[in-house]
């Protein structure tokens, strides 16, 4: 039977010592030349050389893995934001491994004691709880950065929208052409901050405003929607249909187009969105568009930095919002 290479093996076909392996295996590349890194490389090729992570992490304290939570993987939002994540932990030799708390409170909760009871080198969480509850449940430190959703006083560094201001100008827009009233559609406010930003966006410029929260995991759409007809009908003024969240676009511009509203009343609909599906829609909507891919890779640069560097990481980062 044939020997199992082990790091020394390695070491000694590549002429180097084993800490310029481990580092190597580390992606630790700072300290060594291009050409010693290919000869490792050779090496490990020559011997098909398979670390054995279990061992190293004992050694290291570390498995190179980060546990990212987010809220609902069937939103795009969410599911560009993982992939940032990942793009840039995997650029840096490390392993991204996605949670979904499905939008519920008590799941993310498990979830985080899941975590916590695993050898994760940090989290990054697009959160629901609040940061108490969030240390609370994870059970131990570890280095975490907050996504989408941020924290007053946060206590860890944060990656955020500029949800107020996106929403505040895309107000201002339909406000200067007459538009009056409006309905926010909306998952449950809760105490989200990016749903409460973009609400008191809103309510910062008009008090004319009605709003719908939809409970994302027990809906029903016709009833959401004869409430949206009734908001409507209920007022003469011009209305303004504000969503929340890209997903009630979807669910509710193609019903309203289909029972002709929006040509028998004076009506604009607007909100957030980040995939061309709604323009597909209707090319002429006007909507707020972020950058959740961006938002994801910023926020995993935040957990490199914080997890290699001494020096003190940025606690608040926010990523611009377009209106067109």
């Amino acid at each position: 039977m044939t020997k199992k290479a082990n790091i020394k093996d390695v070491a000694a076909l590549a002429g180097v010592s084993t800490a310029t392996v481990s580092r190597y295996l580390n992606h630790d590349l700072s300290r060594m030349s291009e050409k010693t890194a290919e000869k490792v490389q050779d090496a490990i090729t020559k011997l098909n050389y398979v670390p054995n992570l279990v061992a190293r992490q004992m050694i290291t304290k570390s498995s190179k893995m980060i546990a990212v939570l987010i809220s609902n993987i069937d939103d795009y939002f969410s599911t560009e934001l993982f992939k940032g994540v990942s793009s840039m932990l995997e650029s840096k030799g490390y392993i991204a491994v996605m949670f979904d708390s499905n939008s519920d409170a008590a799941r993310e909760q498990k979830l985080l004691k899941t975590i916590g009871s695993r050898m994760f080198d940090g989290l990054i969480i697009q959160p629901i709880n609040n940061s108490h509850i969030v240390q609370e449940s994870l059970g131990r430190k570890i280095p975490i950065v907050v996504v989408d959703r941020g924290f007053q006083s946060s206590p860890w560094p944060q990656v955020i929208a500029d949800n107020y201001q996106s929403a505040r100008t895309a107000t201002k827009f339909f406000l200067d052409q007459g538009y009056k009233h409006v309905v926010v559609l909306t998952s449950e406010l809760n105490s989200v901050s990016s749903r409460l930003e973009r609400y008191r966006g809103i309510k910062s410029l008009t008090d004319d405003v009605d709003i719908i929260q939809i409970d994302e995991n027990s809906y029903n759409q016709s009833a959401i929607f004869k409430e949206l007809v009734q908001k409507i009908d209920r007022v003469k003024e011009d209305t303004l249909i504000f969503a929340l969240k890209e997903r009630w676009l979807l669910e509710f511009v193609p019903s309203l187009t289909m029972k002709s509203r929006i040509e028998d009343r004076h009506l604009a609909i607007t909100g957030f969105a980040d995939t061309k599906m709604v323009t597909q829609l209707d090319p002429n909507l006007h909507l707020v568009t972020q950058r959740p891919f961006l938002m994801g890779a910023s926020s995993a640069e935040l957990m490199i930095q914080g997890l290699n560097s001494d020096e003190e990481v940025q606690q608040e980062v926010i990523i611009d919002s377009k209106f067109e």
